[in-house]
């Protein structure tokens, strides 16, 4: 680790290239010669990858790399030069991909994340061995360098792949327009040909649309499958290393590989994804909360295991935990009813309004009659999403962790460690003051950085915030009533 020279990305990189710029010149040379006119599709594409292997090849000669015993540098670029810096106690997470042709001259691509895009980056054209040791070298968990190529670090199996996980991930509503991409790009691609697959399939839908849904439905849980297989081949959800210094490595993928490892020093929390219809039957995905990673361009990394059922999902929770707890698993206090009547309120507000504001229009002759009452349609959708939406209220203090429940078309459920919490924000409008209710904001450094409990009652949010972390809500929360809030607390200022 204390070596400062700078590195080079792996010479097979300029192989990999001329491979490029030989299949480029190949695809070129059949699109201009086949046919009476070029097929242009062929020709960009080989004109793209040529330029793609040129800028390629210049990145491979001006890129430089070295690791220190406090940070990792890289520069790259020509003629304007640039150098990215991340300081080891600063990395959040390290994952290795490798996509079907590089992986097949032995290359893979590490990428170090550091929470933040400025000092976050990718190293690309590593030699597999060398990206394997780069991967312990950053990570806790991982074995001293000098030894890191005959060692492998212990590892605890948490999840594999599993047959019964495929249904549950591949048949879906959304199977219905998995086939229309590669009908698009096939459409385009025999177009040059004089084959029409936009006018037969015209044709078929005038003719019998059952028909049409009969054809692509199976088709696209086809397409569906083989994606959910090719990107998730080999799953693997394994905890590496001898505590304390252990991380959370998920693999995964046939085509394109992909090892991603995670702190636990950085781990607090986990969370569960429901949408609507996975929430009918009984589905979740769970994704960790961790400091550094959040929605952008390091969002893929949150996410540990597939769409699964809620009690398998649950166990499993327990065991990504590094202590073990199962806070999901706790219940939740209900909402007061002031915050269902603010929700029936809006379900109703939106359509009448709107049927309020065509029917201005209506009397100007703008529009016929009959099309104001259009938005009152929706009322028999609104007024129960109103009630799912109150249903889904809810939040706990259990053990070392708070809860946090909410969401309508996505529910999300999520466990924040108590120590992780570094600020309250309490709001208040007009009508919720009137109805003792109040939103509680929670601010953290890890996942989505604020967590908001809408609709509490006074005493509910002032009691959370006492019952979660004592010493901090002490600073603006009187407690006559001794700790864990209740009805007197109060607002100091």
């Amino acid at each position: 680790m204390s070596d400062e020279a700078w590195r080079q990305l792996s010479i097979r990189v300029v192989h990999l290239d001329l491979i490029r710029v030989a299949i480029s010149l190949v695809t070129g040379y059949l699109g201009i010669v086949l046919g009476d006119d070029p097929i242009w599709p062929l020709v960009g594409g080989a004109c793209a990858g040529l330029v793609g292997a040129l800028t390629n090849l210049q990145r491979w000669r001006t890129t430089r790399y070295r690791i220190t015993a406090q940070r990792v540098e890289m520069r790259s670029g020509w003629p304007g030069r640039r150098h990215r810096t991340v300081a080891r106690d600063r990395i959040r997470s390290v994952s290795t991909s490798a996509n079907p042709l590089p992986r097949l001259l032995g290359l893979a691509t590490v990428h170090i994340g550091s929470g933040e895009s400025e000092s976050s980056f990718k190293l690309d054209g590593l030699d597999r061995r060398h990206a394997t040791r780069l991967e312990r070298e950053l990570m806790p968990g991982s074995v001293l360098p000098a030894v890191a190529d005959e060692v492998r670090d212990p590892e605890t199996v948490i999840a594999r792949l599993r047959r019964d996980w495929v249904p549950l991930n591949v048949v879906t509503v959304w199977s219905l327009f998995a086939v229309a991409g590669p009908l698009f790009g096939l459409y385009w691609l025999l177009r040059p040909f004089g084959v029409d697959l936009l006018g037969a399939a015209r044709g078929l839908l005038e003719w019998n649309p059952v028909l049409v849904v009969a054809i692509a439905l199976p088709l696209g849980v086809a397409v569906t499958t083989v994606t959910f297989l090719v990107e998730n081949w080999n799953f693997q959800l394994v905890r590496k290393g001898t505590a304390p210094d252990t991380a959370l490595v998920t693999r995964r993928g046939l085509l394109v590989t992909q090892t991603v490892q995670r702190s636990d020093e950085r781990l607090r929390g986990i969370a569960f994804a429901e949408p609507l219809a996975w929430r009918w039957l009984r589905l979740t995905g769970t994704k960790v909360i961790a400091t550094g990673l959040r929605a952008g361009g390091e969002s893929t990394t949150s996410g540990v295991l597939p769409r699964i059922r809620l009690a398998e999902a649950r166990d499993l929770a327990a065991r990504i935990l590094p202590d073990g707890s199962r806070p999901l698993e706790a219940a939740l206090r209900r909402h007061p009813r002031g915050a269902l009547i603010r929700r029936l309120g809006w379900a109703v507000y939106g359509p009448v309004l709107a049927a309020g504001a065509l029917l201005l229009y209506g009397w100007s002759g703008a529009i016929p009659d009959w099309v104001w009452p259009l938005p009152l349609v929706l009322l028999p959708l609104t007024l129960p999403a109103a009630v799912v939406a109150y249903l889904s209220l809810g939040h706990a203090v259990t053990g070392d962790y708070l809860v946090v429940r909410g969401g309508v078309l996505n529910r999300r459920t999520v466990a924040l460690q108590r120590r992780a919490v570094i600020g309250w924000t309490f709001e208040q409008s007009i009508l919720q003051r009137w109805g003792g209710r109040m939103s509680v904001g929670v601010a953290t450094a890890a996942g989505s950085r604020y967590y908001t409990v809408p609709d509490a009652s006074v005493e509910q949010a002032l009691g959370f915030a006492v019952e979660a972390t004592p010493e901090l809500a002490r600073r603006f929360i009187a407690e006559p009533h001794g700790p864990g809030g209740g009805a007197g607390a109060s607002h100091r200022g």
